[in-house]
């Protein structure tokens, strides 16, 4: 027995270290796939939405702690990023000061500045490095001097603004895009720079400059809600190994023994009776299940996404079958059938090229005379009709700061935006379904939230999206 379970040991830990280089060019794969969004970004995207937005230069300032919805889109969270228009095709990419290395080895910056030094030193650095790093390289801990990064934070970005002077310079601050008053959680804005950053780009550049500054908003907005086709390829990808997160979970469930909480993104559940319950809840035959996969754009940047800031979210129902049953009761197919309609009204009349608030008040005619109510609010209204569903909208986009939105939520640019061709969005959207003989007053309710672009010619998605609900035995 001894024996065996040395072998089995032995086995474990060959099959371990025989994954690990599969996981590293699986790694590898990845990152190459960013980088090629990355250059593809600079070389289709970034030339539009400078020059629709009348700018020149683009000075984009990040500091570490100090999360920037961009971070993941320019390969780095810290560093002084400057494109410059200076004709042609090709917007010209540089970067100042301490930045990622990643922003050496992706191949789409032209200018990389930053200040050498060596070692051992024998003066105060004018560039940080890791201190384990520092160690390595033969370096050794000297007596502090009167300098600190804030004097060479920006060396060298006067200089080179000078050379290119540039007559509309665009930085990382809001001006009119503010966010929603009272609503949600506070979201990753545009409006990154500090205002240390802020006070020493103004001295690096000088008072001519200086009033060339506008706000960077409408190009950084411009710039993350027009996806290209790299970043189509990652999305599938993500909703790939989403698929796989819900099969998994789903050939886990245990009627009677498993815990709601025990699985990844568990999002509401509904017993036969139609009462809700939470994560502590043991899953039994009869509840309608919701979970959710992958991570949304907005809030805190989450360390723990591998895929930085491109963002996919789904929501997927699964129903535990009672004993005799082959398929959902028709209370629950009924509330199905009403989403499918729903999807298929948003799928044909949302397109690229009209203004969010346009297309919302499309799809609210449309949604009236399918037979629902439409409602303002993510509430079952009492007030209404107790045999119609009701259909709220939150058609928000899977940028990092909420471009175009359909939908009631949001200050008003949000509708003023139009959708851009492939323009990236959550088609969120719940149905409530009253259920009066679950009680008065009584409804079942469906979210649903799936990653599509949309097109001259309607929605499109990424891969297929839940046609059913998943049964499970």
């Amino acid at each position: 027995m001894k024996k065996i379970g040395i072998l089995l040991t032995f086995f474990f830990i060959l099959s371990l270290v025989s994954s690990l280089p599969a996981r590293e060019t699986e790694k590898n794969d990845l990152q190459e796939l960013m980088n090629q969004i990355l250059r593809e970004k600079f070389d289709i995207i970034l030339p539009q939405v400078m020059r629709e937005n009348n700018v020149d230069m683009w000075i984009q300032v990040f500091r570490e702690g100090n999360p920037d919805p961009l971070s993941s889109n320019l390969g780095s969270k810290s560093g002084v990023f400057i494109y410059t228009d200076r004709g042609g095709d090709r917007i010209e990419r540089a970067v100042f000061g301490h930045t990622s290395d990643l922003i050496q080895e992706c191949g789409a910056y032209d200018i990389i500045a930053k200040p050498k030094f060596s070692f051992p030193l024998t003066a105060f650095p004018e560039y940080r490095v890791p201190l384990g790093d520092f160690y390595r390289m033969g370096g050794t801990e000297w007596p502090g001097g009167p300098k600190t990064e804030l004097d060479f934070r920006f060396k060298g970005v006067g200089k080179f603004v000078a050379e290119r002077n540039p007559k509309r310079i665009a930085v990382n601050y809001l001006e009119k895009l503010g966010s929603p008053v009272l609503y949600e959680i506070p979201r990753l804005r545009s409006d990154g720079i500090s205002y240390t950053d802020y006070n020493l780009l103004v001295k690096a550049l000088g008072d001519k400059y200086t009033e060339r500054i506008v706000s960077a908003e409408f190009v950084i907005t411009d710039f993350l809600s027009r996806p290209v086709k790299s970043e189509i390829v990652l999305y599938k990808r993500i909703r790939e190994k989403l698929a796989k997160s819900f099969e998994r979970q789903f050939n886990s469930i245990i009627p009677g023994k498993t815990r709601f909480g025990d699985l990844d993104g568990p999002r509401s559940v509904v017993d036969k009776d139609g009462n809700r319950h939470g994560r502590n809840y043991i899953l039994q035959r009869g509840d309608l299940i919701c979970l959710a996969g992958g991570d949304q754009s907005g809030g805190d940047v989450d360390p723990d996404w591998e895929f930085g800031n491109f963002h996919e979210v789904i929501f997927v129902y699964g129903y535990i079958l009672r004993e005799g049953e082959i398929e959902p009761p028709p209370k629950i197919k009924r509330a199905w059938a009403d989403v499918l309609k729903v999807r298929k009204i948003l799928d044909k009349n949302i397109r690229s090229g009209r203004t969010a608030g346009e297309t919302f008040e499309i799809l609210k005619q449309k949604i009236e005379e399918a037979g629902y109510i439409y409602v303002n609010r993510q509430i079952f209204d009492t007030t209404q009709d107790p045999a119609i569903t009701q259909v709220p909208l939150d058609l928000h986009a899977a940028a990092g700061i909420y471009p175009p939105r359909i939908g009631p939520l949001g200050p008003d640019w949000q509708r003023e935006m139009k959708l851009p061709l492939n323009h990236h969005f959550y088609q969120e959207y719940w149905v409530f379904v009253p259920m009066p003989e679950w009680g008065e007053g009584k409804y079942l309710s469906i979210q649903l939230h799936d990653g599509v672009i949309a097109t001259e010619n309607g929605v499109e998605y990424f891969s297929p999206p839940p046609r059913e609900i998943r049964l499970l035995k």
